[in-house]
């Protein structure tokens, strides 16, 4: 069936009734149930009576787990007042009315909620739970309360909770007036007590933090007077972001206490300086009435001195730690150093001992060589066996027992015919007070040390007597070291007396003095670098030192090697060897040059013998064969004209040939002689035109000469000049081809004869114009080239011009652009002495008819060779002369004993007897022999000057060379006899 419920049930008083909120069921029960239910007739009153434990415990059970508040509170203080609460509620049930007792319990029940800070809301939520817990407790036991039950209960219960809210409230209002006024009481007395508080205080209210109240000691903290009303960080503006400003701005957002130790709050001095002090400081929020926090009260305690205090007495404390830990590390390091001590005397030869004041061995280690019963307990002159050593070692123990200054001494001990030497250190031990209770001894042998020094001694005496007379110099240099240890310097240890030049002429006075300051910049500390490498890695080096002493320069091979940390240098004087090195590479230069020359030479040589061959040869050819065909007499008058010609042109070929060989010879000697006469360059110039021009005429070469009329008066030789002109104009027809021009000219440049000749021919190569005037060279040599010559003809010109005090050169634009060859010669040049010389180069053209110039001349010619003769004959006959011959020397002595003659023409080489010798034998007959003072020409192929030199020598009055021009001949013969004016011609 269903249940419905009453309409009197929906609301009671704007609430739900409790058995609508019944929390097992639907809420209603079944009439036949409730009909049947033996505790419906029970009362409510009662079954809140004898459960009121039950609902008690399921109150405190429901509550803690709906309510943070309540969790972890006591169950006592949970329950309060409620059982008199239940009770009370029983009983207005009973009695159909509220009693003043429950509206007492419930005040009692809000006045303890406000006393443990319960707010409204969690205890009016404290009665729901309890309406519930009761409800709950009646279903569990069965009973269904009536609707009239239920709306009493409620009223009950709500008017508990009235009443409880009201007590709540009182207390609550009553409790903030109460705090009102003790915080204007507070107030009113913190200006007087913040006024003589011994500590800064403020008080700051808001968000900004502005200052309410300061006292002098906090206006004197942050050195400002003019906080009040004024935010923090405008007031002190240096506090922004500090600790203090930090703490401050956390307490008024949190509303929690702060306390803050040690912090340092920096604020300006009025000095301007910034100022750090150490506080500790107290923050308490202010809250208002509604419990909001309203400001913070701050309150700091200087504690800069007694944080400097403490830090100080930590800092000595510490180091009172450490000096404690270092004094037992430093026991400890002793005892271990005492066990290691110990354990290395063991082996060590050195003895070690202490005496007490009486000087008496109180312990020891190999003390003398003795064992401990001998030496423990005694004194020295009770161990040693010498007195006079033992009484000298007291002495000095004792001084240092009464000084307390260490000493060190060496004393020989005398023991059974041997000597031992010690170095005995004496110190004076001192007990943990300082006084001094005895002496220690540390004694080593040195017996073989005394021995060794001795004997360096003696090596070093030896030594110093060796180099003192040595005649090398020899220094020692000791290292000096900067403070990274690199060396910086040298100092002189030793000096001998040869080496005075190097340190220029300075001795004794260098040593102990440093090389870099008395000598910088020095041959001897330029090789600074190389001592120290010598030090530093211990190999020996060599360097060459230089010096200058008196004004003689020297050099010297060095040698340093190591010598503990310096260094030794020997000095080996090498000027000599140094000299000859530099005179032999100097001759080993000139040697080599001198055998390049001489290669070239040679080289020039084989090339010039070659070409003689074949300039001699090319025009001997013509001649044999022509001389041949004519020896046959089968030609016709033009054919024997034409080989007379070629005969008599390559005849001059091969004179000219020989001639320039002669005269080069000649000039090589250096007995080139020149005549000084007055010369007509014009004529010269002609005559030279004359010599080239038939050659020119065969090559179809134009040549033109002319002078300038201001030429003025040459002083010269003319046969050389018409030399130099002719070999230029040869040489210019030479290499211009067919068609070509050849042009010469002379005229004056101030005092300058200067001679032309320039041609368009093939002219010269660029690089060989620095040779062109060399003997035997030639631009085209070889058996290529395109023209004959030995390469004399321009050597010569340079010669004979240089000889008359002039020069000459020559320009070309290149090949095929032809050439220029210029010489200049002084004009009026000195004259001097020399025999006039024949003329070199005659005129060979006919001169009519032949005149016999030697007419009565009785001639006798001496040659070996048969051709030779019979030419001279026919020469001579034909001047007129009677001629005889004789092919020997032996024989033309025996015409001449036997014969008369006016002239004698002699060859020079001849078997058996030359001309020379023939001539002395001849002069030395005397007058015995009419023909001994004969006049004598000498005509030979031996044509250099001191072969004419040794033929006047030997008594010939004249000196010709082979070949020579008939007319020539003659005239020279005419001279000899008296008839120089009668000059004709050769027929």
């Amino acid at each position: 069936m269903s249940c419905s419920t009453p309409p009197a049930a929906q609301v009671v008083q704007g609430r739900t009734p409790l058995a609508a909120r019944a929390p097992d069921g639907d809420g209603c029960r079944d009439g036949a149930d409730a009909a049947n239910d033996p505790n419906m007739t029970t009362p409510l009153s009662t079954l809140i009576r004898t459960r009121r434990e039950a609902i008690i415990e399921r109150f405190v059970g429901e509550l803690r787990r709906r309510s943070s508040v309540a969790r972890d509170m006591p169950k006592p203080l949970i329950i309060n007042s409620l059982p008199t609460f239940l009770d009370e509620v029983a009983a207005s049930l009973e009695r159909g009315a509220p009693t003043s007792g429950s509206d007492e319990a419930a005040r009692e029940h809000g006045e303890a909620r406000w006393e443990n800070g319960f707010d409204l809301d969690v205890m009016v939520r404290e009665y729901s739970v309890l309406r519930r817990s009761i409800l709950r407790e009646l279903h569990e036991a069965g009973v269904t309360p009536s609707l009239s039950d239920l709306e009493a209960l409620s009223e009950r219960v709500d008017a508990g909770i009235a009443q409880a809210v009201i007590e709540h409230t009182r207390l609550q209002l009553a409790a903030l007036e109460t705090e009102r006024k003790r915080t204007e009481l507070e107030r009113g007395k913190s200006g007087s007590l913040l006024a003589e508080a011994p500590a800064p205080i403020c008080l700051l209210k808001g968000e900004g933090l502005t200052f309410e109240l300061a006292n002098p000691m906090f206006c004197q903290m942050v050195g400002r007077d003019d906080l009040l009303g004024k935010p923090l960080v405008e007031a002190v503006p240096e506090l922004r972001g500090q600790p203090l400003h930090a703490q401050l701005e956390a307490v008024m957002a949190s509303g929690q206490p702060s306390v803050a130790n040690e912090i340092p709050v920096r604020v300006m001095h009025w000095t301007g300086e910034l100022v750090e002090r150490l506080y500790n400081v107290l923050c308490k929020p202010l809250h208002g009435v509604n419990g909001a926090v309203e400001g913070v009260m701050a309150t700091a305690f200087d504690v800069t001195e007694q944080i400097g205090a403490r830090r100080k007495a930590e800092r000595l404390a510490l180091e009172l730690q450490q000096s404690v830990a270092q004094r037992l590390r430093a026991e400890q390091a002793l005892r271990v150093n005492e066990e290691r001590f110990r354990k290395a005397l063991r082996g060590s030869p050195v003895m070690v001992f202490n005496q007490d004041r009486d000087l008496r061995y109180t312990w020891m280690h190999n003390a003398f060589g003795k064992s401990e019963r001998e030496v423990l307990g005694k004194a020295d002159a009770e161990v040693l066996e010498d007195p006079d050593s033992a009484r000298a070692l007291e002495r000095a123990k004792r001084e240092v027992l009464s000084s307390g200054v260490g000493q060190r001494r060496e004393i020989a001990l005398h023991s059974g015919g041997r000597t031992q030497h010690l170095d005995i250190s004496i110190e004076p031990l001192a007990d943990d007070a300082g006084e001094i209770v005895g002496i220690t001894c540390t004694a080593t042998d040195i017996t073989e040390r005394k021995a060794i020094e001795q004997a360096l001694r003696a090596s070093e005496a030896r030594f110093r007597t060796v180099q003192e007379a040595s005649p090398d110099g020899f220094m020692i240099l000791r290292s000096v070291r900067d403070a990274s240890g690199a060396i910086a310097d040298f100092e002189w240890v030793y000096v001998n007396p040869a080496t005075g030049p190097i340190v220029g002429g300075r001795g004794k006075d260098l040593e102990g003095k440093r090389l870099l300051v008395e000598m910088p910049g020095s041959s001897l500390a330029s090789a600074f670098d190389t001592y120290a490498k010598v030090v530093e890695a211990g190999e020996a080096a060599r360097v060459e030192l230089s010096s200058a002493h008196d004004g003689a320069p020297q050099t010297f091979r060095a040698i340093a090697v190591a010598l503990g940390d310096g260094v030794g240098i020997s000095f080996h004087d090498i000027t000599e060897q140094k000299r000859s090195e530099a005179e032999r590479a100097q001759l080993l230069e000139q040697e080599q040059r001198a055998r390049q020359h001489a290669e070239q030479l040679n080289k020039l040589k084989d090339e010039f013998l070659a070409t003689v061959s074949h300039e001699l040869r090319t025009p001997l050819q013509s001649i044999l064969g022509w001389a041949r065909i004519l020896r046959t007499g089968e030609v016709d008058t033009e054919s024997l004209e034409r080989g007379l010609s070629t005969i008599e042109r390559n005849a001059k070929a091969q004179s000219q040939l020989i001639e320039d060989v002669l005269d080069a010879s000649t000039i090589i000697a250096g007995k080139l002689q020149l005549r000084t006469d007055p010369v007509d360059v014009r004529q010269v110039l002609s005559a030279a035109l004359d010599l080239v021009r038939p050659s020119a005429l065969a090559k179809g070469v134009t040549v033109n000469a002319w002078v300038v009329e201001d030429v003025g008066i040459f002083l010269g030789d003319a046969d050389r000049l018409q030399q130099i002109v002719w070999n230029l104009l040869t040489n210019a027809v030479k290499f211009t081809p067919s068609g070509g021009q050849v042009r010469a000219f002379a005229r004056r440049v101030e005092a300058m004869l200067e001679v032309e000749v320039e041609d368009n021919g093939e002219g010269i190569p660029k690089s060989f114009l620095p040779f062109l005037f060399e003997r035997f060279r030639q631009a085209d040599g070889g058996m290529t080239r395109a023209h004959g010559g030995l390469g004399l003809g321009l050597a010569i010109v340079r010669h004979l011009a240089e000889a008359q005090g002039g020069t000459v050169n020559a320009e070309s634009d290149g090949e095929g652009k032809g050439a220029r060859f210029r010489v200049r010669l002084p004009i009026r040049a000195e004259p001097h002495s020399s025999q006039p010389s024949p003329q070199r180069r005659g005129s060979d053209a006919p001169g009519g008819a032949a005149r016999r110039v030697l007419e009565g001349i009785r001639m006798l010619v001496v040659d070996d060779e048969t051709d030779a003769r019979e030419l001279l004959g026919i020469i001579f006959g034909r001047a007129g002369a009677t001629v005889s011959e004789a092919a020997s020397a032996g024989a033309a002595l025996e015409a001449l004993r036997a014969g008369e003659f006016d002239v004698l023409v002699s060859d020079i080489g001849m078997p058996g007897e030359d001309g020379y010798a023939m001539m002395r034998r001849l002069r030395a007959m005397g007058a015995e022999v009419p023909a001994s003072g004969i006049p004598a020409l000498a005509l030979t192929a031996y044509t250099r000057v001191e072969d004419r030199r040794q033929a006047i020598a030997a008594g010939f009055q004249m000196h010709l060379a082979k070949p020579i021009e008939p007319n020539s001949l003659v005239t020279a013969v005419a001279h000899l006899v008296g008839r120089a004016g009668n000059r004709g011609s050769w027929p």
